[in-house]
């Protein structure tokens, strides 16, 4: 079967991709021992990495709707100190600049923790289906259909409405199931029930093993997750659920910049492979690059501003095209001309989202 006619469930990078530290460093012990791969920061705490399997472990939280459905949900981020040391969660202070969004759903937490949520449904039913583009340009890819859709009231965004206002990073694993529909403890989950992005899940242990993806932040090789996406396109890409509601976000200051190379080196042995056209290709995660993240600060968000870059043919025939891990690099080769938005001009804003937590950096 040809690349461009794969039906890919999973391009394990992300379509799009974060300084006095806040957080405690936190050194996980997994660890790959044949690659000596290990995590050297870890941001958020309550998971458990696996870089073997290339997994982490969350908690998996058991809510419900004010309907009655069933909610089943992670916690990632959270936009007050105290609760991010509390329950081990990533700082997001800017999620407090969308907690009187439209897409912001509400919730009430009781004293044991539980949720209820007023609104806000996952479909996850569809298949997934990516179909590339014609060689060498994989992207666009001529067919893109999201494993999830969330309905016109659902964002991954809560804002627990008796609790400060305390805005929480709550993505939906799976919607109105029992728990033993959506048990797979050893894997091989039934994904028109879950997430793509789920490794293994296990209701009766209260856990959920999460896919990694990989990228770039600050020269350093980055572990993040991927839930959630306000485009069809970018959610498919990134094995998410489709939340074109979320799209009001883009407006309210609550996000980061990511960059997504479209049509970087080629070849799984090529030391600067890079990009959407090779990660549709089948050759590896695309390898994005979190613009100016080194550490938790006050603008932190796990909310990205997805940019899309373009080497000109130029550049290519120069071979000036190499890999880039560094945002400052990146937008130092757009000055440059070296690299340029797809609709022409500088690299900016394409208006697509992606809701993308970090887990922390690693040795490679």
């Amino acid at each position: 079967m040809k690349p461009s006619e794969r039906l890919v469930r999973c391009v394990c990078g992300s379509m799009v991709m974060f300084v006095t530290a806040f957080s405690t460093p936190h050194v996980s012990l997994a660890a790959d021992t044949a690659a000596g791969k290990m995590i050297t920061k870890q941001f958020l705490t309550s998971g458990q990495v696996d870089l073997v399997r290339e997994v982490v472990t969350l908690p998996l939280h058991r809510g419900r709707l004010a309907s009655g459905e069933t909610v089943w949900f992670v916690l990632t981020d959270v936009s007050d100190y105290a609760t991010s040391k509390e329950m081990g969660l990533t700082w997001a202070p800017s999620l407090a600049d969308a907690k009187d969004l439209k897409s912001t759903r509400v919730a009430e937490m009781d004293d044991s923790g539980n949720f209820r949520f007023e609104s806000g449904r996952v479909d996850f039913s569809p298949s997934q289906k990516l179909v590339g583009g014609d060689a060498p340009n994989y992207f666009p890819p001529k067919t893109a259909r999201a494993g999830s859709v969330g309905d016109a009231n659902y964002s991954p965004l809560v804002r627990v409405a008796n609790r400060m206002n305390i805005v929480f990073n709550a993505p939906i694993i799976a919607f109105d199931v029992g728990p033993d529909k959506i048990s797979f403890c050893n894997g091989s989950p039934d994904y028109s029930v879950v997430t793509d992005s789920v490794a293994s899940i296990c209701p009766d242990k209260g856990t959920v093993d999460l896919k990694l993806r990989s990228g770039f932040a600050n020269g350093k090789h980055l572990r993040y997750l991927s839930f959630d996406a306000n485009s069809e396109e970018s959610a498919t890409l990134e094995a998410s659920t489709f939340a074109p509601a979320e799209s009001d976000i883009l407006q309210s200051g609550a996000i980061e910049v990511i960059y997504t190379i479209l049509n970087g080196s080629m070849g799984t042995k090529d030391p600067n492979r890079q990009g959407l056209n090779s990660a549709i290709r089948g050759e590896g995660p695309s390898l994005d690059i979190l613009a100016h993240f080194t550490e938790i600060s006050a603008g932190y968000s796990p909310m990205w501003d997805v940019r899309l870059a373009e080497w000109t043919n130029e550049a290519i025939a120069k071979d000036q095209r190499k890999l880039i891990t560094d945002g400052d690099d990146l937008e130092s080769k757009s000055a440059a001309g070296l690299l340029v938005s797809p609709a022409g001009g500088p690299v900016k804003t394409t208006g697509n989202l992606v809701n993308c937590p970090v887990v922390g950096f690693t040795n490679e």
